[in-house]
């Protein structure tokens, strides 16, 4: 029987709510608004994987690298040991839409062989929708790289899985493929009620490890994204 094996998030609080931490090798999915905070959570999950040596990718097809960088410089968070890979229309608009997702499928291994990073980020699932178009080619690439970081990272059988998020804009509409396909759901909650910006957190599913299933209020400033109090509960989540 595998070990299970558990890897922090990065966020402070969050390990509590997961008991000790994401199971390390599996793909996850982070559910949430403009704003909510998912490419924050995203770079603090590779900032931690960075704290314990290990190689990290940020895979983005939405902003391009350096607004990146300077938005987590903003809240002290840049780190410029996190490899990203830079496909946002920007950077790739002489390649054409389906091209750079082609690139993506083709030079994805490629990059993973060559870096063999324990933690990947891929910025967005949303966008892969936008430039395919068609609903089924789309729904394809994204099992496909699924399945290529639930796989080991490469053809070498010593290297360990990768752990990976994949972000995903919550539009209100039909729960998204990778939902259903990823081995946990965290989503984030970002709405103004009675004029004040609420910020919250729930943990949708966990496969293979209890977990704690409360609305739980979410804090972004410098520093990045933490929990505001693990033991405080939302308890009106339609409110939010």
């Amino acid at each position: 029987m595998e070990r299970i094996r558990k890897i922090s998030t990065g966020v402070e609080g969050l390990d509590r709510m997961l008991d000790g931490g994401l199971i390390a090798g599996r793909p996850y999915s982070v559910i949430g608004g403009p704003g909510s905070g998912k490419s924050i959570m995203g770079w603090q999950f590779l900032r931690q994987g960075v704290a314990n040596g290990e190689n990290t990718m940020y895979i983005t097809l939405d902003e391009p690298h350096y607004e990146i960088r300077a938005n987590m410089d903003q809240i002290g968070l840049d780190d410029p040991s996190i490899r990203i890979m830079d496909l946002s229309p920007e950077d790739m608009f002489h390649e054409g839409e389906v091209s750079s997702l082609n690139f993506l499928e083709r030079e994805l291994p490629v990059q993973i062989e060559k870096l063999r990073p324990l933690r990947v980020v891929l910025d967005s699932t949303t966008s892969i929708r936008a430039l395919e178009k068609d609903e089924v080619n789309a729904r394809r690439r994204i099992l496909s790289l699924m399945k290529l970081l639930s796989e080991r990272g490469g053809a070498d059988p010593s290297h360990p899985p990768i752990t990976s998020l994949l972000l995903t804009e919550d539009d209100g509409r039909a729960v998204p493929v990778e939902s259903f396909l990823a081995r946990g759901v965290i989503r984030l909650v970002n709405s103004i009620v009675r004029g004040s910006r609420v910020r919250a957190v729930l943990i949708e599913k966990m496969r293979g490890s209890p977990f704690d299933d409360h609305m739980r209020p979410l804090r972004i400033g410098q520093g990045g994204m933490r929990v505001a109090d693990t033991d405080t509960l939302i308890t009106s989540p339609e409110k939010v």
